[in-house]
Formats: C-alpha cells, sequence, structure tokens
C-alpha cells in the first residue's frame, strides 16, 4: 500500500513539475513566407518575482535544416516590438511575452532558445520549430511522377524522307541559293539610316510615354489604362531579370524579385503599382488624375534603378 502511495505522489509531483516548466509555443508551425506568426513564451513566477527581458529587433536567430546539416539564417524577421506582460491561469502568476515574426525563404528553421532573467536567475524558453512555404501543401496531398508515354515510330521510312536522303544536298542548296538571294534583295532596301535596335530599358519608357498620351482615363477607360500599366511594369521586370511574373500574384511577384537584390523601398513601389492596378481592376477604384501621374513616374522610376547600366551612362 505505502509502495502504491509513493508511486502516486511521484507522478503527481512529476507532473506538477512539467506543468510549471517555461514554454514556448507558435500561433502556426506551418506557414507561407511572408505570413505572420506569433511566438509566445510562458514561465511561471514566484511570488514578488521581479523580471527582465533584453527586446530584440531585426532577424531572430535561427538554424535552417539543409541537405546534411543545419547553418545559420537571417530569414525569419521580427515584426514590430517585443511584447510582455503578466498574467493569472488558475490562480497562479505567469510571464507571458511574444513575438511576432515574418518568414522571407522557404524552409524549416529551428527557432533558437532564448533567455528571461527572473529574480537575478537566467531562464532558458525552449526553442520551437518553424515550416515557411512558397504554397502550403494541403493535408493528405501526395506529389506524383509525371508518367510519360512514347510511341514508337515506323521503321520503314516514308517516301518524302525517301526522296530527301537521295535528293537533299539538292534540295539543301536550292534553299541556301533562294536565301541567299532574298537577303541580298532585302540588303538593297534597307536605307543607310536605319534605326538603331531600342534597348530594354528604352522600350518600357518608351510604352509609359505612349500609354501616358493616350489620357485613358478621361474617356472613362480607367481599367485599361491600368491594365496597360500593370502589364509594361510586369513584362519589363520578367524580361529584365529572367523570369515570368505575368501570371503571378503581386506578393508572389515581390517575393521573387527580393531573391534578385531589390530592396524593400524597390518593392514597396512595385506593390503599390500592382495592387493599385488591381484595386481599379476588381474593386472599380477611381483614383484621381494627379495619383495617376504618379503612378506612371513612379513605374518610369522603377524602369531606371533597375535596368542594367548602358554606355551613355557611364
Amino acid at each position: 500500500m505505502r509502495g502504491l502511495i509513493g508511486l502516486f505522489m511521484f507522478v503527481l509531483l512529476g507532473n506538477i513539475a512539467v506543468s510549471q516548466a517555461p514554454s514556448s509555443t507558435l500561433s502556426r508551425n506551418d506557414v507561407l513566407i511572408g505570413t505572420k506568426v506569433t511566438l509566445t513564451y510562458l514561465v511561471p513566477l514566484p511570488k514578488d518575482a521581479s523580471y527582465i527581458h533584453i527586446q530584440r529587433k531585426g532577424n531572430f536567430p535561427t538554424t535552417k535544416s539543409g541537405d546534411t546539416s543545419a547553418v545559420s539564417s537571417t530569414d525569419i524577421e521580427i515584426s514590430g516590438a517585443f511584447f510582455d506582460t503578466v498574467v493569472l491561469i488558475k490562480g497562479k502568476k505567469f510571464w507571458k511575452g511574444s513575438y511576432v515574426l515574418v518568414p522571407w525563404d522557404e524552409g524549416v528553421y529551428q527557432l533558437a532558445a532564448q533567455k528571461v532573467n527572473i529574480n537575478d536567475v537566467d531562464i532558458t524558453l525552449p526553442g520551437t520549430e518553424l515550416n515557411a512555404r512558397l504554397v502550403v501543401q494541403k493535408e493528405g496531398g501526395k506529389i506524383y511522377d509525371i508518367e510519360e508515354t512514347y510511341t514508337d515510330l515506323p521503321e520503314e521510312p516514308s517516301v518524302l524522307v525517301s526522296v530527301l536522303k537521295k535528293w537533299g544536298w539538292a534540295v539543301l542548296s536550292i534553299i541556301g541559293l533562294i536565301a541567299f538571294l532574298f537577303w541580298l534583295f532585302r540588303r538593297k532596301k534597307e536605307t543607310p539610316n536605319e534605326e538603331t535596335l531600342l534597348t530594354l530599358k528604352q522600350k518600357a519608357l518608351q510604352l509609359i510615354l505612349q500609354l501616358e498620351q493616350k489620357r485613358l482615363w478621361e474617356k472613362n477607360e480607367l481599367k485599361e489604362h491600368y491594365s496597360e500599366l500593370s502589364f509594361i511594369l510586369r513584362h519589363y521586370l520578367s524580361e529584365r531579370f529572367g523570369i515570368n511574373l505575368l501570371e503571378k500574384t503581386t506578393i508572389e511577384a515581390q517575393l521573387i524579385l527580393k531573391h534578385y537584390g531589390l530592396n524593400e523601398k524597390l518593392l514597396s513601389e512595385i506593390g503599390i503599382i500592382l495592387n493599385g492596378s488591381d484595386m481599379v481592376k476588381f474593386a472599380k477604384s477611381a483614383p484621381e488624375e494627379k495619383l495617376i501621374r504618379a503612378n506612371l513616374d513612379d513605374c518610369r522610376s522603377i524602369v531606371v534603378r533597375t535596368s542594367e547600366q548602358e554606355p551613355s551612362d557611364v
């Protein structure tokens, strides 16, 4: 009987000790990159406790899991100031602190353990794991390999193939001669003052100027104006960095462009133009002419600041 009572007291005290241990929890463990997530700490307080926590700004200390090992990472940004308070849970005081974090790259992150000083004693706040994805996978979803099928070609060559094998050299010679004569004919028609090909930057600026000269907003064609402005900017950025942004959402475009070295100010200006275009196209917003012209000027500025340096700029 005494043995059973002792065992019961051991388990009970063990559960109490565990329940009083410091804890760390995330509002969500699996999020899209660019989405805010709250990290909350909870520490039991002794009577008349005094506590100090050093607030952090910038990037939260983390390690990112790689193919073979974990490496330090600065991809988890602290959004806003650290918040802490004292709460009462079932008659007992607890210190509660929280960060708002934003992951900016895809991966599995181990959030480093932190420390809080209570009554001049350092208490370790456990770390936790955060998984950030470009697209969150649905539960139960599976990824399947593409099964390719092939159709065997007939072994017997067609009549055309047989003719080409026998007279192919003659056909190619005739085609080559025709192409050469056509080239000579076109060369004679070209004038000596043929215009020089425009650079990507010059094409984009020319298209913006042509759009401005149409003055579509004066013809109650705001939707057409902003659709064309959004296409010009997306097409220019796609050609400039060798990517496809035409079918991407605004936030997807910003996240992709961040990997190509664009600073936060440029990303914000790009987002304002693309979001403004969406507001006009889908929410039927009607900006004033002053704002419309400002958007055109901002689009020109983005093209100039992101274009490759030309010989004339040196």
